[in-house]
């Protein structure tokens, strides 16, 4: 279904996973794309690339149906208020049904499933939990399948844990702990696996479920091939950017930390979203009030996070049968080649900011 007749339009062009598409799609495979974007500020990174970019806020229908005219196919990775996510969608939903595009490619997450553990296929029931990123991501699932029966070819995938150059997330936050010494959670509350995903072979299964007409009307996971620790990950990221191997330490002391600190995490988070901007104008008049918060920032920063101990600790692998069997998917990244690649994008872009002779590993 690509072709050179009608452009693709990326939704949420302007973040990690959209720009990489555009970068794919326009300077590896030469298909034309419009990218959309929510504000011009995000369009730096795919500004330099001869590309159509509009704006485009998944909010307002006017923008949307302006930006889905003439386009063959639309890949819809925006994500923003869960509140306006799964309205956003439908709206997109709806665009793509009166323009009478080809194929809408929607990504959502391996979170739908839940917390559960073991094996999970794409049969798996979608849990809600109350936690309002899941929710709405299955909320917008359930208004895909609604458009399915009204006649538009959508494809579901469902990406694991993304990493690699421009992953905030999942690469950029941790490396910058591990170079400020930092703590995760000890060896033994690493043990969970981790479903790694380099970010080119994600966009590499956008790209069959834009072109095989076996993509639509389902859902794919789309993983890695290894089942990787999230420890081996960790440790495998601190000696790619020059740091000696983690210490297992002990994960006694690192609970006592983290329970240490969640009050305070808590008590941080609530205050900036209650009084947001008082406290932004004291910060920025004075400097005593500016050496405070970056030192609280600093010390919730490298603190292990509750969350991070019931995901770390979380046994559940996603495999990608379907998708190799329907699509012709294969993962072209291990994780030993993408680390790599991912600390050689930290180390270009300056985030590492390492001394001559490294620092010693992190507990």
């Amino acid at each position: 279904m690509l072709s050179s007749d009608r452009p693709i339009l990326i939704i949420g062009a302007g973040g990690f996973i959209g720009g990489r598409v555009v970068e794919v799609l326009q300077g590896l495979l030469g298909i034309p794309v419009r990218a959309s974007v929510r504000r011009w500020t995000s369009a730096v990174r795919i500004g330099r690339l001869p590309v159509d970019i509009v704006l485009c806020d998944i909010a307002d229908a006017d923008q949307v149906r302006r930006a889905m005219d003439g386009v063959g196919g639309v890949v819809h990775c925006a994500y923003g208020d869960p509140a306006v996510f799964v309205e956003g969608t439908r709206t997109v939903l709806q665009a793509a049904l009166e323009a009478g595009v080809d194929r809408v490619v929607h990504l959502s997450t391996m979170e739908v499933y839940g917390d559960v553990e073991g094996v999970v296929f794409e049969d798996a029931p979608l849990r809600k939990t109350g936690w309002s990123y899941r929710d709405s991501k299955i909320d917008a699932e359930l208004a895909c399948r609604s458009y399915m029966d009204r006649g538009l070819s959508v494809s579901i995938l469902r990406p694991t844990i993304v990493y690699g150059p421009f992953s905030r997330d999942w690469t950029a936050r941790f490396a910058e702990r591990l170079v400020a010494g930092g703590t995760f959670p000890g060896r033994e509350d690493c043990q969970g696996t981790c479903n790694l995903v380099y970010i080119d072979d994600l966009v590499a299964a956008i790209v069959l479920a834009l072109d095989r007409k076996e993509a639509a009307g389902a859902a794919f996971n789309v993983n890695g091939e290894e089942r990787l620790t999230w420890w081996q990950y960790l440790n495998d990221l601190s000696q790619a950017i020059g740091l000696p191997p983690l210490n297992g330490g002990s994960s006694f002391a690192r609970r006592v930390r983290c329970a240490a600190v969640a009050p305070v995490r808590t008590t941080a988070r609530v205050v900036l979203d209650r009084f947001r901007d008082p406290i932004m104008a004291v910060y920025q008049s004075s400097p005593t009030a500016q050496r405070l918060m970056r030192g609280v920032e600093g010390v919730i920063r490298r603190t292990p996070a509750p969350a991070e101990y019931r995901l770390f600790t979380r046994k559940v692998f996603l495999p990608v049968d379907k998708a190799r069997a329907l699509l012709g998917y294969r993962s072209q990244f291990p994780a030993s080649r993408g680390v790599a690649l991912s600390a050689s994008w930290l180390r270009h872009h300056g985030f590492l900011g390492l001394p001559e002779a490294a620092p010693a590993g992190p507990l």
